[in-house]
């Protein structure tokens, strides 16, 4: 009879409370058929945990076979490698290779037990005289856990056996040498075919030997040997570097992804479901919180590789954005994880939702962006099969409609610098205003209309046009009782986009203002309630937040009698900021309410590989500041000349 440890998998809740509760009469169906259980076990699904609870399990010499209930939810072996590499890998790093196979390397045997029910499979392994037998979830085949159990293990116990002449232990060696075929030759003949080395002939130098430095080599041999030497290091670092970069990173970013998107799409949820028995929600957002509270959002844009949670880290600034280079687990990564910027203060409820992702090469994060067009023109297929994507939250599901996908530069040596990354706005005119620029701007003429009750989501990734350009796509959300499908056919490619300054061989045109184009009857996508005539239909200032800090307050309203002054405690301090081309700061001052604009002394410089910066002074032409008598904060950039090198 087998002494069996069943433990069972914590990551189908349904089933892991059915094995749970059917417990007692489970055993004894197992003890019918000769499987006494000794011990039940929860394990997490977690592989380095399942990793720790097998050793601590095996440390019972009693027991001989380990059952893994509902451990198993694909179809294929994807499953089975993501939960037990961990305890492969280390069980692997321990073996050491029998007599016959000295110098080769053990593995494990591992065997599918074929179809148990609806095409889902398990596995099995022969270990130290012990039997490992490792099950899909049970509601999946559709079959008793119990005889689920029964049959596993007679499956597991007829293919161990059958392969045991073969694999005593449970071990092969997949480097181990092939039998070599018996020589024709005698010992005589061997003997025979020895010749002698005529005298004074050099002993022939080994493979590895000709290339150490040795005693009694010249001074010019020694050298070729350690040039070589280095070359061969230099070879391998580069090789590992390369392997790192194109393989193993990818594939961890990849594994951990593929490990939380089973968590979001988790079908055994207890979240709150509808009367038809159906999630309400898309993703499994406690389950996700309790991974990491900062994931916010899941962004999707189907039939591409853009599937991710959206982080918000509330200690984000200009000079740190934590999950630009770290996971949703807090490692570090090259790859990081979608965020929203800090510019989006209140995070999903933002007017704009500002998110950032990593152009991989291996087509991850947000790299997909990049095939919404060759360079600066649109692929107008690409778009119509990707029109609508998905932006979920722990507080609704939502849809979002593409209103604008364009190019644009982060450096104002590239000339004015159009800054998207606005997640807020003071007035209504503003916000239209803002709409407008990222339209004019767009690759795509949409079928999409916007007004300003409408909340806006951005995507953005780096992209190499000219340096530190960007990609950008802007969606809107899909509206109550909308429908969120697009007329797709009546979208077709912006022929005059507008463009970054250095994209021009000539002067660029200036654009017009939000309310300037309607008037003039440019924009047919506005379905709001500004008429063109009565500035009181769509109220506050158009200017953007691009140079300016903050939106440029109105001078004191209220007139001071003759002789009255303003009390000090009124008198507000503004801060000055003076930039580099990065927008990092270069300089900064407190100003006094009404006092002139100090200027530094030195000014910034620049340089890249593809022109020549002369800085020519400080961009004052700033909207409704007056520099004499300070009345808001700034950020004020340099400007340069630029000629190609």
């Amino acid at each position: 009879m087998y002494q069996c440890e069943l433990l069972s998998i914590r990551k189908s809740k349904a089933d892991a409370a059915q094995l749970d509760s059917g417990f007692d009469l489970i055993s004894t169906i197992l003890r019918e058929n000769d499987i006494d259980v000794r011990f039940k076990t929860e394990v997490s699904a977690d592989a380095a945990k399942l990793a720790d609870a097998v050793f601590k399990a095996e440390e019972d010499e009693a027991t001989n076979l380990f059952v893994f209930a509902n451990a198993l939810n694909t179809s294929d072996s994807s499953s089975f490698k993501r939960l037990f590499y961990e305890y492969i890998t280390r069980t692997e790093a321990k073996l050491e290779p029998d007599g016959e196979h000295k110098g080769c390397t053990p593995r494990i045997k591992i065997y599918s037990l074929g179809d148990l029910g609806m095409g889902y499979k398990g596995y099995c392994f022969k270990l130290n005289h012990k039997l490992y037998v490792v099950l899909p979830y049970a509601s999946l085949t559709q079959t008793d856990i119990a005889q689920l159990i029964v049959e596993g293990v007679k499956k597991a116990k007829e293919i161990v056996g059958r392969a045991y002449n073969q694999y005593p232990a449970g071990i092969y060696y997949p480097d181990a040498p092939a039998p070599k075929e018996p020589s024709a030759d005698s010992a005589e003949d061997k003997s025979a075919k020895k010749q002698k080395k005529p005298k004074g002939q050099k002993k022939k130098e080994g493979f590895f030997r000709s290339f150490i430095p040795h005693k009694g080599e010249t001074r010019g041999t020694k050298a070729r040997k350690i040039i070589v030497l280095v070359a061969i290091a230099v070879f391998i670092g580069a090789l590992i570097y390369v392997i790192n970069y194109f393989v193993i990173e990818p594939a961890v970013n990849n594994a951990i992804n593929d490990e939380i998107r089973e968590v979001a799409y988790n079908k055994e949820s207890t979240s709150p479901t509808t009367p038809d028995g159906k999630p309400t929600k898309e993703q499994d957002w406690d389950a996700l919180k309790d991974i990491n509270d900062e994931i916010v959002g899941w962004i999707r844009l189907d039939d591409s590789r853009i599937d991710y949670p959206v982080m918000f880290h509330e200690g984000d600034d200009q000079y740190s954005q934590y999950y630009l280079n770290h996971t949703y687990k807090h490692e570090w990564s090259a790859y990081g994880t979608v965020f929203i910027d800090y510019r989006s203060k209140q995070s999903t409820d933002s007017k704009n939702v500002i998110t950032h992702g990593h152009n991989m090469i291996d087509g991850s994060m947000y790299h997909t962006l990049m095939n919404y067009s060759d360079r600066f023109e649109g692929d107008l297929d690409y778009y119509r099969d990707h029109s609508v994507l998905t932006f979920n939250t722990p507080d609704e599901d939502a849809q979002w409609k593409v209103i604008s996908v364009f190019k644009t530069s982060t450096l104002y040596a590239h000339g004015e610098f159009f800054n998207y990354m606005q997640g807020e706005f003071t007035s209504d005119a503003e916000f239209m205003n803002f709409v407008y620029n990222v339209r004019i701007r767009s690759m795509f003429n949409v079928p999409v209309t916007v007004n300003e009750n409408d909340q806006l989501l951005t995507l953005s990734t780096c992209s190499y046009e000219y340096s530190d350009f960007r990609t950008v796509l802007v969606a809107r959300k899909v509206r109550p009782g909308e429908d969120p499908s697009v007329d797709v056919d009546l979208a077709s490619v912006n022929d005059d986009p507008f463009l970054p300054e250095v994209c021009y061989n000539g002067e660029r045109p200036d654009p017009l203002t939000f309310k300037k184009a309607y008037q003039k009857g440019w924009i047919n996508w506005y379905d709001g309630k500004y008429d063109g005539k009565n500035d009181n239909t769509l109220k506050g200032s158009e200017v953007l937040t691009a140079t300016v800090a903050a939106n440029p307050t109105e001078p004191p309203t209220e007139k001071l009698k003759p002789g009255e002054t303003r009390a000090p405690a009124e008198r507000r301090v503004f801060t000055v900021t003076y930039t580099n081309l990065d927008g990092s700061q270069f300089a900064s001052y407190s100003v006094f309410e009404g006092d002139p604009v100090p200027v530094p002394e030195d000014h910034p410089t620049y340089d890249d590989e593809n022109f020549t910066y002369t800085f020519v002074g400080w961009d004052t032409d700033i909207e409704g500041v007056d520099f004499e008598h300070l009345n808001t904060s700034l950020s004020i950039a340099p400007k340069f000349d630029y000629t190609p090198k």
